[in-house]
C-alpha cells in the first residue's frame, strides 16, 4: 500500500506539478491583489479626504462630462475617505475619479499584470477549458497532500537538518514544507473546487433546504412615463432597505425595462465586494428584490463563506498571510520533489551503467 501511494504521489506530481505550482504562485499573489494594486498605483487609488463626497448623481455627471458620448452605467464607490471612485469606458479603459471634486485621476487598461495573474489562476488564460484544468489540478493537489501526510507519518520529519548532505536537505525541506502547510493547502484546495462549481453547489444547497437563490436584475414594473427615480433616490431606498450598509457600487438601468442595482457592503463583510444588493424599480422606486448577507439563506451564505475562506479574507491580514505563504510552499515542494526524483533517476542510471560494464567485463 505504501509503495503504491508513493508511486502515485510521485507520478501525479510529475504530471500536474507545473499546474499546481502555477496555481500556488498566482494564488499567493492574489491573496493581496487589492493591496498590491493600490500600492503600485497610489495616484489612481488614493485621494486627499475633503469632507463630504459628492452625491452619487454628481459623480455620474462628472464622469459623463469627462467622457462625452460614452455611456457610463456603472460606478464603484469609494469605501474609505481616501479612496477613489471607479468606472469603465469603451476602449476598454478603467477610469479613476476623485469623489470630492469630480476630477479624473487617471485611466488604464483593465488588462493589468494583476488581472492577468488573476486570470491565470482561474483559467490559465484558456477560458472554460483552462478552468477545468485548474479544477482537475486542484483535485490532484488534494490527493498529493493527503498521500503526503500518509507517507510522512512513519518518520514524522518536521525540521531541516542543514548540516546534512544535499539530498537529506531536500528530503527534510520537502517534508517540513509539506506538513506545515498541509492543513492550509487542504482548505485552499477544497474551497477552490467549490468556487469552480459554486453555481451548481449553491443551487443544490438551496434545493435540499427548500430555499431559492434570490433573483437579481429584476425588471422594473412601475408606471412607465412617470418621472423616473433619480440615482440618489435609488441609493437611499437601497440603504433604507438594508440598514447598516454603505454603497459599494451602482448600476444604472440599461434600458426602459431594467432596474437599478445597488451593491452594498456591511462593515463586517468578509470580502471586499460584499454580497448584499438591492434592485430598485426605476419608475416608482419599489424594492423589487434584495439580498442581505446577514440574513440570506444558508445555501448562499455557504458560498459567501467559502469564497472568503479561499481568498483568506475571512480573518483579514492574518489569514491572507497564512494562505499566501502556504501557496508558496508548493514551489518549495515542487523544487525539492523534482530534485529528489532527478537524483533517483541518476542513481538508477548509474547502477544500470555499472551493471552493463560488469557484464561486458
Amino acid at each position: 500500500m505504501r509503495k503504491l501511494l508513493f508511486n502515485l504521489h510521485l507520478y501525479f506530481a510529475l504530471i500536474v506539478g507545473i499546474f499546481v505550482v502555477i496555481i500556488g504562485v498566482t494564488g499567493s499573489i492574489m491573496a493581496f491583489e487589492p493591496e498590491l494594486d493600490r500600492l503600485m498605483n497610489p495616484a489612481l487609488f488614493r485621494v486627499a479626504p475633503q469632507g463630504q463626497t459628492l452625491p452619487v448623481s454628481e459623480i455620474f455627471q462628472a464622469a459623463s462630462r469627462a467622457y462625452p458620448g460614452q455611456k457610463i452605467g456603472f460606478i464603484r464607490m469609494p469605501q474609505s475617505p481616501d479612496d477613489s471612485a471607479q468606472f469603465n469606458i469603451k476602449g476598454p479603459k478603467q477610469v479613476f475619479l476623485n469623489p470630492y471634486t469630480g476630477a479624473i485621476l487617471g485611466e488604464r487598461s483593465p488588462a493589468t499584470p494583476l488581472s492577468t495573474i488573476h486570470s491565470i489562476h482561474l483559467r490559465l488564460l484558456m477560458g472554460p477549458p483552462g478552468g477545468n484544468i485548474v479544477a482537475i489540478a486542484t483535485g490532484v493537489l488534494l490527493f498529493l497532500v493527503l498521500s503526503g501526510i500518509y507517507l510522512w507519518w512513519p518518520l514524522k520529519r518536521a525540521s531541516v537538518k542543514f548540516d546534512a548532505g544535499i539530498r537529506r536537505f531536500h528530503f527534510d525541506l520537502h517534508n517540513t514544507a509539506g506538513i506545515y502547510s498541509a492543513a492550509f493547502l487542504l482548505v485552499l484546495g477544497a474551497t477552490g473546487i467549490v468556487v469552480h462549481f459554486d453555481d451548481s453547489i449553491e443551487q443544490s444547497l438551496h434545493h435540499r433546504a427548500g430555499t431559492h437563490k434570490i433573483a437579481k436584475n429584476v425588471a422594473s414594473s412601475g408606471p412607465k412615463g412617470a418621472a423616473p427615480v433619480t440615482v440618489d433616490q435609488a441609493v437611499q431606498i437601497a440603504l433604507n432597505a438594508i440598514p447598516g450598509t454603505q454603497t459599494l457600487a451602482i448600476s444604472l438601468p440599461a434600458n426602459p425595462k431594467a432596474s437599478y442595482v445597488i451593491a452594498l457592503h456591511f462593515p463586517e463583510d468578509l470580502t471586499p465586494g460584499g454580497r448584499s444588493w438591492v434592485n430598485v424599480d426605476q419608475y416608482d422606486g419599489k424594492v423589487l428584490s434584495e439580498q442581505n448577507s446577514r440574513t440570506v439563506a444558508a445555501g448562499t451564505r455557504t458560498i459567501i463563506w467559502n469564497r472568503a475562506i479561499h481568498t483568506g479574507d475571512v480573518y483579514g491580514l492574518l489569514t491572507k498571510t497564512l494562505m499566501s505563504l502556504s501557496s508558496m510552499m508548493l514551489v518549495i515542494q515542487a523544487i525539492t520533489g523534482y530534485y529528489m526524483w532527478w537524483k533517483k533517476l541518476r542513481a538508477r542510471q548509474r547502477r544500470t551503467d555499472l551493471a552493463a560494464e560488469a557484464t561486458l567485463a
